[in-house]
């Protein structure tokens, strides 16, 4: 989660400065060459069977920038299976402590800025008209109990599915406050042993001075019979699968889906533009000195496949081939 302001400005600069009007197109016909199938897959069985609702927290605000490009790609792989009305709620922003202090961000836009065109830009570019959106270090109070109110809609025909891909402070602060019998209905999803687990108890800077709710805190006092048997599904880390060289994204501007009718004109390019402002050093391949870094979409993905090892061409084949809903649009 540490990194050198300076060096990651700069090559955050250069990287999208390179790829500022890009259009080669080489990569393309090799990436279809090993299309994943998804429609010939069998198994695993995802969480997601057809009802209930989902809600993503999500930061973005400070320390890592990687929600910048998950944030949007979560709402494309989301809107590609035609589940816009299915978001009940998305929150960002959700290190309610602080946002600006570790990041420098980028061209003059804060990180608190930065998450909030990913996310409200998002919607719009996405087609999500109905979802509620909060930033929660606006308003942390507002966030508990928008959260509270979803979890206590749910029952055994509603079930929620919530994503953490933040701190853990809204969700569990959300959790306490809501029904103990409606826990029961609810799943949260994260990775093994990641930062977000335990952040709220592990403040890092001399700034920051909070404790909140972690990953052990949760499962102690929800997953009990006696605090209300909430679900966790923790799956592999997301890095490994989805961290990687741009070009692997290249996809989103050369091929030809991205000029579907079911998305918006310019929707692809203005999600690679946002992936791209997440590049990393990464490795001693050159191709992978700039890795794009979306990782917490994969466990939306997860969600709605039951895939836990992602890659940027099961994002593509996800996409591809839209789900036409017109309910959903």
């Amino acid at each position: 989660m540490l990194f050198q302001k300076s060096k990651f400005f700069l090559l955050s600069i250069i990287l999208c400065s390179s790829l500022q009007g890009y259009t080669q197109t080489t990569l393309f016909p090799k990436l279809a060459d090993r299309n994943v199938d998804v429609s010939n897959l069998t198994e695993p069985i995802p969480l997601w069977q057809g009802k209930g609702r989902i809600v993503i927290s999500a930061d973005g605000n400070e320390h890592d920038h990687d929600d910048w490009g998950a944030t949007p790609l979560s709402l494309a792989i989301i809107a590609a299976k035609g589940l816009q009305n299915k978001l009940a709620l998305y929150i960002y922003s959700d290190h309610v402590w602080g946002s600006n202090h570790e990041h420098p961000g980028f061209d003059g836009v804060s990180p608190y800025r930065q998450m909030k065109i990913s996310a409200i830009k998002g919607s719009k570019m996405f087609g999500f008209k109905h979802t509620q959106f909060l930033c929660a270090v606006d308003a942390p109070e507002k966030a508990y109990e928008a959260l509270k109110f979803i979890i206590n809609l749910s029952d055994s025909a509603n079930p929620l599915f919530i994503v953490a891909s933040g701190p853990l402070q809204v969700i569990g602060e959300a959790i306490g406050r809501a029904d103990n019998s409606k826990r029961q209905f609810v799943t949260v999803i994260s990775v093994d042993n990641c930062w977000n687990d335990s952040h709220a108890d592990k403040p890092y800077s001399e700034w920051e001075q909070h404790s909140g709710w972690t990953m052990v805190k949760i499962k102690n006092n929800f997953c009990t019979n006696a605090g209300g048997n909430l679900k966790i599904v923790s799956i592999q880390n997301q890095n490994p699968c989805l961290k990687k060289s741009w070009k692997e994204y290249e996809w989103l501007i050369s091929a030809p889906e991205r000029n579907n009718s079911f998305y918006k004109k310019g929707s692809w390019t203005w999600l690679f533009n946002r992936l791209c402002l997440t590049a990393k050093p990464d490795g001693t391949d050159r191709n992978y000195f700039y890795s794009i870094d979306p990782s917490d979409a994969g466990k939306v993905i997860f969600l709605l496949t039951g895939i836990e090892k992602t890659s940027p061409q099961l994002c593509y084949e996800l996409m591809k081939n839209p789900y036409r809903n017109k309910s959903a649009k």
